[in-house]
């Protein structure tokens, strides 16, 4: 009796340590599925890049490359149309003030062989449908655009170019007008731009002509524009800052360019832009462009051709890959869930629930299954499998539902007592717009969340 009262206690340690064990499984798969992940965007338009993008929600946004061609999305990248192609001109630029006014930055002529259209700016007052070409400057006119920062519904900052000549463009009326001021007293080279208020603002570039000789540099201004002071000189010879971001008030970064040579650094502040510091990237040559934050902390940066984006999750600390995208030149973050990134495509942020793919993945041992649907993407009706494995009894409770993105459920599309066996669902979704979807299966002892693409 003794003996087997210790081996039924045994057996009991057993078991309490396997729970233990597989708790801890599931919360290592929760803490590594935690962040969000970056997909590219199926059926978006390809490059070779697309050099900026601007979303005023999820849904609504366009995209610029420099191919001349102007993009527009209303079902967040799920399809897109073309609004505007021209191979004479290099995009390199675009900002919305809202879903009808928006404008579109022309790199200009002698940067690339085949760009000779000298239109500047090209103007939408209509969401896009037309594009026409702005050339109001009250000042001399600038050769090129690299930068938009949009502040508020009437007022729009600008500035270029990489490679010069450099200017900083000022509209107080939706992008009509524009006031022009040179800023070669400051540097040679001005690639992007960044304003926290209609009076300050940071905008960033180069001190010296050719690239070769050059220093990174940031200038800011208190008086929107008039004048500017630096506040940031790079270390290195050779380099260039290229994009700035702020992922809050006091936190911001500044990615650094370089063709040549390493290690490869980049910028931050902690004080909301007064005073800068260098922080490592890379020991080895990356080709830097675009960088973007999510949050303080949770960050990307891009623009190589030979590696993918890099990623950090402790403010620059350190980096690794991140396993998506090429060329990326612009991140645009709509909050710390939801974002969009533009290189050889488009890319975006999408927020995936950790707790369901870990059960998922930890419930699949035990034999049940959530199969993709198909097809995928689908118009309007998708096939969903799913297996209820034997041995979990002789009847279960099976809740099959559709969610949108940020969660919401949609439609409850199965809610039966099911015996084992393989089953399938037909799911219609002819009375929803098209868009990124997740359904999600429920039984007693398994849940499992897939997505899936409704395209019309």
């Amino acid at each position: 009796m003794i003996r087997l009262f210790h081996l039924e206690n045994g057996d009991i340690l057993k078991k309490l340590i396997l729970c233990v064990c597989l708790y801890c499984i599931i919360q290592l798969l929760n803490r590594s599925l935690a962040q969000p992940s970056w997909e590219a965007l199926p059926t978006a338009p390809n490059g070779p890049r697309h050099d900026d993008g601007y979303f005023i929600s999820e849904n609504l946004g366009w995209v610029v490359n420099g191919n001349g061609q102007i993009w527009k999305t209303t079902n967040g990248g799920d399809t897109w149309i073309k609004q505007f192609d021209k191979g004479t001109v290099y995009f390199r630029s675009v900002g919305f003030l809202d879903s009808l006014y928006g404008i579109a930055g022309n790199l200009g002529t002698q940067e690339f062989g085949g760009q000779t259209d000298t239109n500047l700016i090209y103007r939408t007052t209509n969401g896009g449908v037309s594009w026409n070409p702005i050339n109001n400057f009250l000042g001399t006119k600038p050769r090129g655009i690299c930068g938009f920062s949009v502040v508020n519904d009437s007022v729009i900052y600008g500035v270029g170019r990489v490679r010069g000549p450099v200017y900083f463009l000022k509209s107080t009326d939706k992008g009509e007008t524009w006031y022009t001021q040179s800023m070669a007293q400051y540097a040679a080279d001005l690639m992007d731009i960044y304003f926290t208020s209609i009076d300050s603002g940071f905008i960033v570039g180069g001190n010296v002509a050719p690239n070769e000789n050059s220093n990174g540099i940031i200038l800011h201004t208190t008086d929107a524009g008039l004048t500017w002071t630096n506040v940031f000189t790079s270390s290195q010879i050779g380099e260039w800052c290229w994009k700035i971001n702020f992922p809050s008030k006091n936190t911001g970064y500044a990615s650094m360019q370089r063709n040549s040579g390493s290690p490869v650094n980049f910028v931050k502040t902690t004080d909301g832009g007064q005073t800068w510091f260098e922080k490592r990237f890379t020991n080895f040559n990356y080709y830097v462009q675009g960088m973007g934050f999510a949050n303080d902390t949770l960050g990307w940066a891009g623009g190589n051709s030979t590696y993918t984006t890099y990623e950090t999750t402790d403010g620059g600390e350190t980096w690794h890959d991140a396993g998506f995208g090429y060329r990326v030149n612009r991140f645009r973050m709509l909050n710390d869930s939801v974002g969009y990134a533009m290189g050889r495509t488009v890319y975006k942020f999408i927020n995936i629930t950790p707790t369901t793919i870990g059960t998922d993945i930890l419930n699949n041992t035990l034999g049940f299954q959530l199969k993709q649907n198909y097809p995928n993407p689908f118009n309007p009706t998708t096939i969903i499998e799913f297996t209820i494995p034997p041995g979990t009894g002789v009847n279960s409770l099976v809740l099959l539902k559709i969610y949108d993105v940020l969660g919401n459920e949609i439609k409850t599309i199965f809610d039966e007592v099911k015996e084992p066996g393989n089953y399938k669902v037909s799911f219609n979704g002819s009375d929803l717009p098209s868009g990124v979807y997740f359904y999600k299966l429920m039984t007693e002892n398994f849940t499992a969340t897939k997505k899936l693409l409704l395209i019309k």
